[in-house]
């Protein structure tokens, strides 16, 4: 049986969207007013997350990195963004192992999610005959 399964299905999922959002907006490391487009406007999270669980073959939303990389900007804050997951998720009941299989597919997303995107070298234009990269 799927985590997504054992969690209740898509309607479960879809439940805890609005739990996460109000515990996001309440913890005080979290910035959540770029976020909050995520929750009004879109449901890549929702979908995101079907997907992570086993629910969907497919997921075609936003990429995790763009997804998650607003909120979770280091490894304390993305630690605290999977409790709160995993609290609103659960409703504080997990059965054996599911929070477990829950955070292990979460830790396998954080160098996703925190990873640096390289930046583009800008060259530097000056007097000089050459062009200085920076």
């Amino acid at each position: 049986m799927t985590l997504y399964m054992k969690l209740g299905g898509r309607e479960a999922i879809m439940q805890a969207m609005p739990h996460l959002k109000a515990r996001l907006e309440q913890d005080p490391c979290f910035d959540v007013s770029s976020f909050l487009p995520e929750f009004e406007h879109s449901d890549d999270l929702t979908e995101f997350l079907i997907f992570l669980a086993g629910g969907a073959p497919i997921y075609d939303g936003k990429p995790v990195s763009d997804l998650l990389a607003p909120i979770c900007t280091c490894n304390s804050i993305y630690e605290r963004f999977v409790d709160h997951l995993v609290a609103v998720i659960f409703n504080g009941a997990p059965a054996p192992g599911d929070e477990a299989d829950l955070r292990d597919l979460m830790d396998r997303l954080r160098p996703h999610v925190l990873a640096r995107k390289p930046v583009a070298r800008a060259r530097d234009y000056s007097i000089q005959p050459e062009a200085v990269c920076i």
